[in-house]
């Protein structure tokens, strides 16, 4: 899918399903941070290495037939199938470049209102999009890095992770929310996160409780040696409320 921000074009790539019958809203994916920068190399993660596309759609096939749902997995920019640079992640082209490529998706598929999950860096972009759509009916953020600057802070970083300073921050656009909040927000955290505490993800829950955002937080053990892999339980979360949703 072709998107354009500031004149100039890239494609993301999406993954997806849509049974015969189902509900017309998607439940929209965006996964977590891919690679990173340490000691001046660029370090891919196991997930990056070693999955496929085949492997991609054929899980959103499950997921979307289990449910009986529309369900999309879009890939961030510089993830595979996606243009784009993942080291400029978390800065305003991949936030701007993502809602572009939803605003096309809804209109291309008539959808009314979209539904997302985002997992670590892809929580962050559900936090950046949150702020600036008003057609959000549920918004999952599960080990969300949704307070940039005070995890570079606790980290002893004087830039983000990637190198870059001129990052979107979602805590810093709490009040932006507020105008349209989705119908539904959940935040999953692992008390023991060791890739984004959660200290930092509670900043972030309760930024938006005081600007009256109403936020289902909630604390459960996550997979994986740095208890940081919640992205499961956010997908099995929103296709939960939605299924609720469709009932009342």
């Amino acid at each position: 899918m072709r998107v354009e921000v500031d004149g100039k074009p890239d494609v993301l790539a999406f993954y997806g399903a849509a049974p015969e019958g189902a509900p017309a809203d998607p439940l929209i994916f965006l996964r977590g941070d891919a690679v990173e920068k340490r000691n001046n190399e660029v370090v891919a993660n196991e997930w990056y290495v070693a999955t496929t596309a085949y492997d991609v759609q054929a899980l959103t096939e499950q997921l979307s037939a289990t449910f009986v749902r529309p369900y999309i997995h879009l890939a961030r920019p510089g993830i595979p199938g996606s243009s784009g640079h993942h080291l400029d992640r978390r800065r305003p082209r991949e936030i701007a470049l993502v809602d572009a490529a939803l605003t096309r998706l809804k209109a291309h598929f008539g959808w009314r209102r979209i539904n997302l999950v985002g997992q670590s860096g892809g929580g962050h972009l559900v936090a950046a999009l949150i702020a600036r759509r008003a057609d959000i009916g549920c918004a999952v953020i599960s080990s969300g890095n949704t307070a940039v600057a005070q995890r570079n802070r606790e980290s002893g970083w004087t830039a983000d992770i990637t190198g870059h300073t001129d990052f979107i921050d979602p805590i810093d656009h709490v009040a932006e929310v507020a105008r349209h909040p989705p119908e539904k927000i959940i935040v999953l955290t692992d008390p023991h996160d060791q890739r984004v505490s959660a200290t930092i993800q509670t900043a972030y829950v309760e930024a938006l409780r005081r600007v009256d955002v109403t936020v289902d937080h909630r604390f459960l053990p996550a997979s994986g040696k740095l208890r940081h892999d919640l992205q499961l339980p956010g997908i099995l979360a929103a296709f939960t409320w939605l299924a609720n949703d469709c009932q009342t």
